[in-house]
C-alpha cells in the first residue's frame, strides 16, 4: 500500500521505472528538456529523479506518461481495474445519495469507513518555515521565452463551507516574490465558485506536493461539486485519508504530504498582470491577469521530494495513458449525473484534456444529440469543452480510425453540425475573448437503425491542406472536413495537424460550411484580423542552445540510449518574436 511518496519511488525503482540523476541539473530550461525527451518515447520513457537541483528539494518528473507507472500509482494490476474501481465508487455514491442517509451517521454505508480522519500532527509538518521563503522551493523555467519561473498542476485545497468538505483541484503557480505566488482558476471551477461565494475577504487555501501520488491525479481530474476528493482517494486506497490542521490557516491538509504551502487570497484585491509562460497547450500564455496568493507558512517532511509536471510539448502520444484514466473518471460521472445515455467518453491525447472530447451514446429519440451536447457544455465537469464528436455506442472512441469512419459515413456538415458559445479554458488563445468563445458538436451517429457502419474505407473523413492551395478540393472530394494549416506544418504529421487544429481554431470565427463541406481555418491569426482581438502566442519548445547543451552531457546522465530532442520537431513552427508573435 502506497502512503508516502518515497514508498512510491521505491516501487518505481523495483519495477525499473525510475532513473536517478545525481549530476547537478539546471532547473532553468534543462530539466524540462531532459523530461521532454523521456516523455517523447512511445512507452512514455521512465520517471526521472533529479537529486541535485541547487535547492534543498529533489524533483521527480515524467511520472504519469506510462501505463505501467499509472497502475503502480493506483496500486492495481491494470488500468481496467482502475476503471472498475472508479465506477464502483460512483455507484456507491449514487446509492448513498438515493438512500438519503448521512454518511457520518450511517455505520452500514460502504463509504463510511473511508471518510477522512483528523490527527493533531503529521509528517508534513516536521519542518516549518516562519517566515516563509519561496526561494527555497525549486520553481522551474521550462521554455526559453518564459518570463517567470513556474510550477504546473499543483494540487490546491480549499474548504467548501456549504458541505463541510474540501475541494481539490490543480493550479499553475507563477513565482512573484519570496512570499507571494500567482495562481490560476479556470472559469466555473469549484475553487473559483467557492472564492466568489465566500462572505470572507481573505480566503484560506493550501498547496501541497508529494504524499500519495493519487493526490496529483485528484487535482487534475474534473469532478462534480458533490464528490469529496478525499473520500474518493480513501476509497481507491481502501484506507481513510488522515488530515492535520495547518499551522497558519484554518484548513486541514493530508498528513503525509511532502511539502505544504499555506496562505490566503484577498478576493477584494485587484488581479496582477502575469508574465508570459509556456502552458500545457504547447503554446505560451500571454496577456493574463491572475490573483496573488499570500504565503503565510511552508512546512515539509524531512528528505521531502517534490513531484512536478512539465507542461506538454506539442502532441506527445505518451499522454494517452493519463488521458485514459481521466476519461474514465469523467465518463462515470457524466453517465450517472449528467447524461445517462453516454456510454464511453474519451479525451484525445493531442489536445488539452478539456478542449476536445469524443463520446459514444445510446441514441433512440430525435434531438437526443442536441440534448447531450448541451448537457456536456452545461456540466461543471466538462463546461470548457470546445470540440465534441458524438458517435454510436458500439464505436471504440479511443480508435481514431473508427471515429474517422463514422464521420465519413454518417456526418453531413450542413445537417449534423451544432454551434454554440460558452466558457473556455483561460489558456485557449484562439478564443476571441479570454475564457469565452465558440463551441462545435459534430454528430457522427447513424441517422437510422437500418444504417450499420460499412467496412473501413481508404479515404479520410477529414483532410489537411496548406492555406496557400488554390483548390483544396482537388483529390479530396470525399472528405467531409477540410482543415487549412500553415505552410510550416507537415501535412503527413497527423498528430501535429490535429494539435494545431484544436489550439488555433475558434469554432464560430474560423469554421464555415460551404457546399456540404466543413472548412476550418487552423492557421495563425494576427491581432486586428476579423474576430481577433488578442495577440497570438508562439509555440513552446527548447532553444537550440539548450538542446546542444543537453546533448553534450547526455551520456553523463546515465539515463540510457541517446534520445533526440522532440523540440526539433517543433522548431519549424516558431515565428518571429518571443512568447508573442511579432509578425
Amino acid at each position: 500500500m502506497i502512503h508516502y511518496y518515497d514508498e512510491f519511488l521505491k516501487k518505481l525503482r523495483q519495477k525499473d521505472e525510475l532513473v536517478v540523476i545525481s549530476r547537478f541539473t539546471e532547473p532553468n530550461l534543462e530539466i524540462a528538456e531532459i523530461t521532454d525527451r523521456q516523455a517523447s518515447l512511445p512507452d512514455g520513457g521512465k520517471a526521472l529523479l533529479f537529486e541535485n537541483t541547487g535547492t534543498d528539494f529533489p524533483i521527480v518528473t515524467n511520472i504519469f506518461s506510462s501505463e505501467n507507472r499509472m497502475t503502480i500509482a493506483f496500486d492495481m494490476d491494470c488500468l481496467d481495474d482502475v476503471c472498475a474501481r472508479i465506477s464502483a465508487f460512483y455507484q456507491a455514491i449514487a446509492q448513498y445519495q438515493t438512500s438519503n442517509r448521512f454518511l457520518r451517521k450511517s455505520p452500514l454505508s460502504e463509504l463510511a469507513q473511508y471518510v477522512p480522519k483528523t490527527s493533531n500532527a503529521g509528517s508534513s509538518q516536521e519542518i516549518a518555515f516562519f517566515p516563509p521563503d519561496l526561494n527555497r522551493i525549486p520553481f522551474l523555467r521550462n521554455r526559453p521565452y518564459d518570463q517567470a519561473h513556474s510550477i504546473h498542476e499543483v494540487p490546491m485545497i480549499i474548504r467548501n463551507p456549504y458541505m463541510n468538505t474540501y475541494s481539490i483541484e490543480s493550479t499553475r503557480l507563477l513565482w512573484h516574490s519570496k512570499t507571494t505566488v500567482q495562481v490560476r482558476f479556470e472559469p466555473g471551477s469549484q475553487a473559483a465558485l467557492l472564492i466568489n461565494d465566500s462572505p470572507q475577504g481573505r480566503i484560506p487555501l493550501a498547496l501541497f506536493f508529494g504524499g500519495d501520488p493519487l493526490y496529483t491525479l485528484t487535482g487534475i481530474i474534473p469532478r462534480s461539486v458533490d464528490v469529496d476528493p478525499l473520500l474518493l482517494n480513501g476509497y481507491l486506497r481502501k484506507k481513510a485519508i488522515v488530515m492535520v490542521p495547518c499551522l497558519s490557516q484554518p484548513l486541514e491538509v493530508p498528513e503525509n504530504c511532502d511539502l505544504v504551502i499555506e496562505g490566503y487570497i484577498d478576493k477584494n484585491a485587484q488581479m496582477v498582470a502575469s508574465a508570459a509562460c509556456g502552458d500545457s497547450t504547447g503554446f505560451y500564455c500571454i496577456g493574463e491577469k491572475e490573483p496573488l496568493m499570500h504565503v503565510t507558512c511552508i512546512t515539509h517532511r524531512k528528505n521531502a521530494v517534490l513531484p512536478m509536471i512539465v507542461p506538454a510539448l506539442g502532441p506527445i502520444s505518451s499522454r494517452t495513458f493519463v488521458t485514459k484514466a481521466i476519461s474514465t473518471f469523467v465518463e462515470t460521472n457524466i453517465e450517472q449525473s449528467v447524461a445517462p445515455e453516454v456510454r464511453k467518453f474519451y479525451f484525445p491525447y493531442f489536445s488539452k484534456r478539456d478542449s476536445a472530447a469524443i463520446i459514444a451514446v445510446k441514441k433512440f429519440y430525435p434531438g437526443q444529440i442536441h440534448k447531450v451536447a448541451h448537457a456536456i457544455w452545461g456540466s461543471g465537469v466538462t463546461a470548457l469543452n470546445k470540440l465534441l464528436i458524438i458517435v454510436d455506442e458500439q464505436v471504440n472512441v479511443c480508435d481514431r480510425y473508427q471515429v474517422s469512419e463514422c464521420i465519413r459515413q454518417h456526418y453531413n456538415p450542413s445537417r449534423d453540425t451544432l454551434f454554440s458559445r460558452g466558457p473556455l479554458s483561460l489558456s485557449d488563445h484562439a478564443a476571441p475573448q479570454r475564457g469565452f468563445g465558440g463551441k462545435i458538436c459534430i454528430d457522427a451517429t447513424a441517422k437510422s437503425a437500418s444504417c450499420p457502419m460499412a467496412s473501413s474505407s481508404q479515404s479520410d473523413s477529414y483532410l489537411f491542406y496548406h492555406k496557400s492551395e488554390k483548390d483544396p478540393l482537388r483529390d479530396r472530394s470525399e472528405a467531409r472536413i477540410l482543415i487549412a494549416v500553415d505552410e510550416e506544418v507537415d501535412l503527413n504529421d497527423r498528430d501535429m495537424c490535429l494539435w494545431m487544429t484544436i489550439n488555433q481554431t475558434d469554432p464560430i470565427r474560423d469554421v464555415t460550411i460551404e457546399n456540404g463541406i466543413l472548412y476550418v481555418d487552423a492557421c495563425i491569426k494576427k491581432q486586428g484580423d476579423r474576430g481577433v482581438t488578442r495577440p497570438w502566442p508562439n509555440v513552446c519548445c527548447s532553444s537550440l542552445e539548450t538542446i546542444q547543451t543537453v546533448d553534450s552531457y547526455w551520456e553523463r546522465l546515465k539515463t540510457g540510449d541517446f534520445i533526440i530532442s522532440p523540440s526539433l520537431r517543433i522548431q519549424a513552427l516558431l515565428r518571429n518574436g518571443n512568447a508573442q508573435i511579432s509578425e
